[in-house]
């Protein structure tokens, strides 16, 4: 169980601590005192300084993901086309993409690049929304009809 245990605080050291951790040893300090001043198991230094001999670094290597659907050019274009025109859709984005080899980006890739970037779909107005008097008046010309009728 310890094993585990060492492991679990293997992955929580810091990229500054793992640096230290590297420094220290290279300096002539042992795992224990390294562990010690680190607050630090000696077998996570030893860990660490293992993952530096055999591999030549020190970070986490980052996972398998699936490849982008678009490239650098087509999300800039993306950008571009949502800025000049807010109000634009999601279709008419795709609409105006550059052609390129990818097959056309969805909506949904679309809108996921443009979160990505902060920009959130705005939908244009259908009317006007109403002011206080103007409700106040329709409210008003309701009244006049019930009471003709």
């Amino acid at each position: 169980m310890p094993l585990r245990r060492n492991r679990w605080q293997y992955e929580q050291l810091t990229d500054f601590d793992r640096g230290r951790i590297i420094g220290l040893r290279e300096a002539g300090w042992s795992n224990r005192r390294i562990g010690r001043t680190l607050g630090r198991s000696d077998m996570v230094v030893a860990r660490c300084w293992q993952q530096w001999i055999t591999e030549g670094r020190v970070y986490r290597r980052g996972g398998s993901r699936r490849p982008r659907n678009t490239n650098d050019r087509e999300d800039r274009a993306i950008r571009r086309v949502a800025t000049s025109a807010p109000t634009t859709s999601l279709a008419s984005i795709q609409r105006h993409l550059p052609p390129s080899r990818h097959p056309v980006p969805s909506r949904e890739t679309i809108r996921r690049r443009l979160t990505e970037v902060g920009l959130r779909s705005r939908r244009p107005l259908r009317r006007l929304p109403l002011t206080p008097h103007h409700r106040q008046c329709r409210l008003d010309f309701a009244d006049l009809g019930q009471l003709g009728a």
